[in-house]
């Protein structure tokens, strides 16, 4: 492995490429699905910061090589959580998170065109971020989450 491909994170000899963020997506919404039920589902919104320690911290396994890649380098929970979800989600409307979702959707598909273009962890931080932030954008606004947080639709 040359220097120079080690200094910007890149492993390609030693880590497989990621799956396609579609196939990647249903593992991920089953496992945050999972997650957010055992915490009570249900009404109000989902509580990210617990869902993305548990997600991190290895208390499931991992749905996607990303969070497994994630786990491996020890990113720590509360770290991924106050950098990549609160400022996307915290205090923010509907209209906010669903252009900030949007963004990081192009840039997620952007990754997956030109795998390498980004070092490892930049590339598996977006890519776990979208994958939560879309998921818990459909459980408070979806109408699945809707229905089962008693809301009118």
């Amino acid at each position: 492995m040359r220097l120079l491909d080690r200094l910007r994170g890149e492993h390609r000899e030693t880590e497989a490429a990621p799956a396609p963020l579609a196939r990647d997506a249903v593992r991920m919404r089953a496992t945050l699905t999972g997650l957010h039920a055992e915490r009570g589902g249900g009404g109000g919104e989902p509580d990210l910061r617990a869902i993305a320690g548990d997600l991190l911290e290895g208390e499931v396994e991992a749905p996607t090589s990303d969070v497994r890649w994630l786990i491996s380098e020890e990113v720590d929970p509360d770290e991924f959580y106050a950098g990549e979800i609160a400022p996307n989600w915290e205090g923010r409307d509907e209209l906010t998170r669903a252009d900030r979702l949007d963004g990081f959707i192009e840039l997620a598909q952007t990754i997956e065109a030109s795998p390498g273009a980004l070092p490892r962890e930049m590339a598996a931080a977006v890519r776990t971020k979208v994958l939560i932030l879309a998921w818990a954008f459909d459980e408070v606004y979806g109408y699945m989450g809707r229905l089962s947080g008693g809301q009118p639709s």
